[in-house]
Parts: structure tokens; sequence; C-alpha cells
């Protein structure tokens, strides 16, 4: 697993000192801080990219967080979550399914999350393989989770298929001809859906053979072939 070492070229101030600072220099403190080790752990991105990539992230509706895919030298961003708590560990799903690598988490909210080495870390979610369990589906969000089509997913009528885009939006076909035609018609809402205009990637299924659900996902592009695990 790779990690890569980050030195700030100013210091850090100690919680005492931040709690004492106005939300002004809170702001600025935080946004120094993300932009130093944004450069430090991918020196090829410039500076003009990674002050945008703040800003949309400042402007970014809580709960929040913010992830790198430090091999790719790619950034992933995941908003309006319920909770704080399960804020960093849907970030890090989405930005693995995007990338198919594990990815490091850089802050959530207002507070950076990384202690000394920015990490990747595998997401276990994302290897899930057993009976179906809505808890084991990555990165929804709990107004997903609950919706009676993706609660009950696993006594809708089949042949039938799941398809996830990493944003964590959830589309589901049921009670078509073929497993194949249930893939097809669950992806094709996916990576039709209008609100979000085919940003960010492709969808990927949720494969459900035997009634065991295989989170380990599969990318449009590749519908005709058996799911390969990340």
């Amino acid at each position: 697993m790779k990690s890569t070492k980050w030195v700030l070229a100013f210091c850090i101030l100690p919680t005492a000192a931040i709690a004492a600072l106005s939300t002004a220099e809170r702001k600025s403190q935080f946004e120094k801080s993300m932009a130093s080790i944004m450069a430090a752990s991918v020196p090829t991105v410039s500076s003009a990219v990674i002050q945008k990539l703040i800003k949309d992230y400042i402007d970014a509706k809580p709960n929040k967080g913010q992830a790198l895919q430090l091999g790719g030298e790619a950034f992933w961003r995941s908003t309006q979550h319920e909770d704080v708590t399960v804020t960093g560990d849907r970030t890090l799903e989405g930005c693995q399914l995007r990338y198919g690598k594990p990815c490091a988490s850089l802050a959530v909210n207002d507070e950076i999350v990384v202690d000394g080495d920015l990490k990747e870390r595998d997401m276990p979610r994302l290897h899930y393989a057993g009976k179906f369990d809505v808890s084991q589906i990555p990165i929804i969000r709990l107004v997903t989770q609950r919706r009676p089509d993706v609660q009950f997913y696993d006594k809708a009528m089949e042949p039938k298929a799941m398809a996830i885009h990493p944003y964590g939006k959830i589309f589901i076909s049921a009670g078509n001809p073929t497993l194949e035609k249930a893939e097809e018609t669950a992806l094709a809402k996916c990576n039709n859906d209008q609100e979000r205009g085919g940003l960010d990637g492709g969808c990927f299924f949720i494969r459900d053979q035997q009634r065991r659900c295989d989170i380990r996902a599969q990318d449009v592009a590749t519908v005709s072939k058996k799911p390969q695990p990340f």
C-alpha cells in the first residue's frame, strides 16, 4: 500500500490556538493546509488546478470529504452526507470505485484528517460477496438505503440488476427476460441520469447471482464480461 509523506511549509497551529482564530482565519489556515498537502502528494498537478479543487471543496455542502488517488494523481470529493461520522469512509469508497484503486483521505468538512503519512486505504465493502445486505452497499446515503426498491432488492423479481455510480446513486431493473438485459437496463438508467449529466465517469453494476450479491463492481464498457475484482 502506497503512502506519501508531506511537509507543510508553515507551522500548523495547535488546537488551542486554532480555537481562538476567527472564522476567516480558520478557513485560511485550512485552505493553506489542503494546498500544501496536495502539492506535496501530487507534485505534477499545477497550483491552479489545486486552487480550483480547494475552492470547489470549500463551496460544497456538508457533510463532505476530500480524497486522493495517489498513483493516478486523481482527486475525489463527496458531499451532502447525513452524518459526519460516515463521510470519510463513503468518500474513500466513491474514490476507489471511480478510479479502481484505494484512495487516501485528506479532509472531512473543515478538518484535515491526515496524521503524518498520507495512506491509501482499501475499502472492504467494495469487496463484499455474500448474501444481500443493504448495509454492505458502499457509498449510498441513508435516504437511498431506505428506498423500498433498494431495501427489499433481494425480494425483487428476477432476473434483476442493480447499478451504482461513485456518487452513491442506485438504479435497479427487475423482472427482465435475462440477466444480461437486466444489467443492460440498470446501467442505461444510471448512465443516462440527467441529474448527473455524465460527470465523473460511467456506472457499475452490482451482480446478484443465486441470491448472493457480488459488490465487486463492473464497468459499463465491459458489461458482457464476467465481473472482475478491483
